[in-house]
């Protein structure tokens, strides 16, 4: 349990530290387009394809081909779930896309990447993030739509899809990879946790603590992906006896909602009030339910 509790603090002392340059320097969020694009192009791209050149094996696929097929009918479930739900928050038509996306789809990879790869290992991350590609190609896809309000699906192809198509064919194929390159990779990805909260933290501090915190809709949100939904699937999962894939179905219900609602939504100069709502109030109370929830799964 301390191992988790340590973990989980220097994740979120990051995103503190983010919150308070922030608040100190007002102008520094004109510079956070370079940490998002280092991010998105280089550190996360690094963990995804380290972890899928070193794992992703023939043997390894034999074990594991039927967890695709099963992420993606839970993936249905939970957008299918998302729609209804959403009609009964709000009768604001953008707001209910913000929590269509938002119920089903956690910041499971910045968070859940760095986490699972921390206290389980490099095996556990690769198992992860095989586990969650239905859910990465509903983000850039559907998600990316919902949230813009465009029909473009030019999000899809992005550096996190080729890093995961090329490390599962260097992955099969057992290329090596040389020590300098490999030591590069490496290094790029210890970057995507503190990168990713900082900039999480820089991001919130940008809007006013009452208008993140004087919304009930938004704390019965934070109910649904850090009470309700982690049960239903630890429940459904522990039902069906799929042990092997449960830790990783419950990893990605446990997560705080992801930064994509502000993200997408100001590349095309939407408001991202409601998201940033959802991303402060979700990532605070997940200090509680997080370290529970780590405490009972066993990868």
């Amino acid at each position: 349990m301390f191992t988790i509790l340590e973990q989980i603090f220097v994740l979120y002392a990051f995103l503190l530290l983010g919150w308070c340059f922030g608040r100190i320097k007002k102008d520094i969020s004109d510079h956070t387009q370079v940490l998002s694009f280092l991010l998105v192009n280089l550190f996360l791209p690094a963990k995804v394809f380290g972890s899928f050149a070193k794992n992703f094996t023939t043997d390894y696929i034999t074990k594991n081909y039927t967890t695709i097929f099963i992420s993606t009918a839970l993936l249905l479930l939970l957008v299918g779930t998302a729609v209804p739900i959403s009609k009964l928050l709000t009768k604001d038509p953008y707001e209910r896309k913000v929590y269509r996306y938002s119920v089903p789809i956690s910041n499971y990879g910045y968070m859940g990447y760095v986490l699972v790869e921390a206290l389980y290992g490099e095996a556990a991350l690769t198992n992860l993030i095989l586990f969650v590609i239905p859910f990465t190609t509903y983000t850039y896809s559907f998600g990316y739509m919902l949230l813009t309000e465009s029909g473009s699906f030019k999000k899809l192809l992005n550096p996190i899809t080729y890093a995961l198509l090329l490390g599962a064919v260097i992955g099969l194929v057992q290329l090596p990879i040389p020590a300098p390159v490999e030591t590069v990779i490496s290094s790029s990805s210890a970057c995507v946790g503190p990168i990713s909260m900082l900039l999480t933290g820089i991001t919130l501090s940008q809007f006013k603590i009452g208008e993140l915190v004087a919304n009930k809709t938004a704390y019965i949100v934070c109910a649904l992906r850090l009470i309700i939904l982690p049960l239903a699937v630890f429940g459904l999962f522990s039902a069906l006896k799929l042990y092997s894939v449960l830790p990783y179905a419950t990893i990605i219900a446990t997560m705080p909602c992801g930064l994509n609602p502000i993200v997408f939504p100001k590349l095309v100069g939407k408001d991202c009030k409601t998201g940033a709502r959802l991303a402060f109030l979700s990532h605070l109370f997940s200090c509680i339910t997080l370290p529970i929830w780590l405490s009972i799964l066993k990868f």
